[in-house]
This record gives structure tokens, sequence and C-alpha cells, in this order.
């Protein structure tokens, strides 16, 4: 039985690992894999438990009040939750390797770029959910500004930071476009980005952390079309128990 499995209804709460940050993410979120990034990308030791988030269990609502993911529990108390929240607060607590600049202007102009894309995330749902071409159009025309802004590797720099952890789970997303819309980024177009693009998935963080596109263009399908999508796509799940044969009846000496 896989670990990546997701908790739902009527399980058992699996006991905290001391000195481990645990994780409650889901497999195909977005906002938890933006918190899965910041934990490889500074090597923080944790563990992942999946929530089913139509299905949660019951012992989840002592964690989160809402009931949401992603969200950090530490084996003294502590809970954190929201993506960019958490980003910060591992960036302060474990701070290494920095990914957020002490340079207020800097941290201003990161946090605008970070925000600011929650366009593309509305957009993007619009795009799959409603299966709009215009509102591919729309993301590109959102993307004409990080291609404009993007003046080095990353967008904080030579390294890896903040801005880029927290918009690449979206390209992921994005790079699933071409099969169920036949749509995909012009390389003419955003030159800047395609690099950066590559440069991303050569980081270990990235490898660790991405989700497997069969998977995703197959969970991204479910998700636009049925209420209760099937959270542990290509995992090894329990076998059903097979009823005992029945016996048959003894016969009665005469």
């Amino acid at each position: 039985m896989s670990k990546e499995l997701a908790y739902s209804i009527g399980s058992t709460f699996p006991p905290l690992t001391p000195g481990i940050v645990r994780l409650y993410s889901m497999r195909f979120c977005p906002y938890s894999h933006r918190v899965r990034l910041v934990l490889a990308e500074k090597n923080i030791p944790h563990e992942i438990v999946n929530i089913n988030p139509k299905k949660r269990p019951e012992w989840y609502s002592d964690i989160h009040p809402a009931g949401l993911i992603p969200c950090l529990q530490f084996d003294d108390g502590r809970i954190v939750y929201e993506s960019v929240i958490t980003t910060e607060y591992l960036d302060a607590v474990y701070a290494e390797k920095k990914l957020i600049s002490s340079d207020p202007y800097e941290r201003a102009r990161q946090q605008m770029l970070v925000d600011s894309f929650q366009r593309i995330v509305a957009l993007l749902f619009k795009a799959l959910k409603f299966k709009d071409p215009e509102a591919f159009n729309e993301i590109c025309k959102v993307l004409d500004h990080y291609e404009k802004v993007l003046s080095d590797t990353f967008f904080g720099g030579k390294d890896v930071g903040f801005t880029d952890l927290m918009i690449w789970p979206w390209f992921e997303r994005i790079r699933s476009l071409k099969s169920l819309l036949n749509n995909e980024l012009d390389k003419e177009r955003f030159p800047k980005l395609t690099t950066w693009i590559k440069n991303m998935t050569l980081l270990d963080s990235v490898k660790k952390t991405s989700v497997r596109q069969d998977h995703l263009i197959v969970f991204t399908k479910q998700s636009t079309t049925s209420a209760e999508p099937d959270y542990d796509i290509g995992l090894e799940k329990p076998k059903e128990e097979e009823p005992a044969p029945a016996e048959e009846p003894q016969s009665n000496p005469e």
C-alpha cells in the first residue's frame, strides 16, 4: 500500500514523527505543491500526509479549523497554514538558504509578482473547466508581463527564490494544456520564460516534487467533470477483501 494514498473519512490519525515537519497535502493541489517545493529546496526533513479534500478524515478538523490544505504540523504543537504564509514561516525558521530577499523593495516586488499571478490561476481554471480558448489568450497576455520583468536566470536573480517556487506549480499545469486543449506557450513570444522553464526543470526540488503529467492530465479531466475525482490516481490501492466462499451444508447421517 502506497504511503501517498489520501486519508479520508474513517481513517486513523497517523502519529507524528519526532523532529520531522509534517505537511498535510494533496498530490494534485498546486498550493500544496508550493510548500513541497519549499521543503525540498531548503532540504527540510519532512513527511507528507495526503488528505482527500472531499472526504476529509474526522481528526483533520482538529488540525485545520476549515479543513483546508496545505497545512504544516510540528511535533511541539505548532500549526501553520496557507501556502504563502507557510513559505514565509519556513524561510524565517530555516534560514540557512534564504528564498525571500531581505531588501524591502525587492521583497515587495517579488510579493507583487506572486499576488498578480492569481489572475493566471483563475484563467487557467476557466480554460480547463469551460474549454475556453479566449482564456488561454488572456493567460498569454498576463504572461507578457512576466516575460518582460524576467531579467536573470530566475525571477530573483541567479538563484531560485520565492517567486519562482510560488508560481511554478501552475506552469506544470499550463504544460498539460497541450494535451487537454491543444494549446501551448509560444516559444518565440516567450523566449525568456521558455528558458526559465528549462532552468526550473533542472532543479532537484522540482524533480522531487513534480507531478507526473499523465496523472495530472487524468486528474484535471476528472476534476472538471466529476464532483469526486480520484485523488489516488496511479497509486497502488489496498485490495478489497473477497467474501469467503459459502460453506457447503453438511448432510446429516441417517
